[in-house]
């Protein structure tokens, strides 16, 4: 638990948590017994390396319009990657549907 990056916060992980319990199903065994699991799908590591060839803007620069111009051709790249399957392209940024749906709406794709 630790060691994964919990990229929907705390409420991924109350989540987690509570589907786990449930799936335990009984409380005739102790807590140690229930299997947490959220990391059947992992995000590749070379997706969280900066490539090479990524050029960095120049400074001084607005962070927050940066951030928002990366998250959107992101978003963008995403949907083209995953043929425009929403699904997918969340699965493709390590999303959940709903986080992903959130970002368009915010964004206005």
């Amino acid at each position: 638990l630790l060691n994964y990056r919990w990229p929907g916060n705390i409420r991924e992980l109350k989540n987690v948590v509570e589907r786990s319990v449930y799936r335990h199903g009984t409380s005739d065994y102790p807590l140690d017994d229930i299997i947490i699991d959220p990391f059947k799908r992992r995000p590749p590591e070379e997706a969280n390396a900066v490539s090479e060839n990524t050029s960095l803007p120049t400074l001084p620069l607005d962070l927050r319009e940066f951030q928002m111009q990366q998250e959107k051709e992101l978003l963008q790249l995403s949907l083209q990657q995953g043929k425009y399957n929403q699904k997918r392209a969340a699965e493709l940024l390590g999303l959940t549907y709903h986080q992903f749906r959130a970002l368009l709406k915010k964004h206005q794709i």
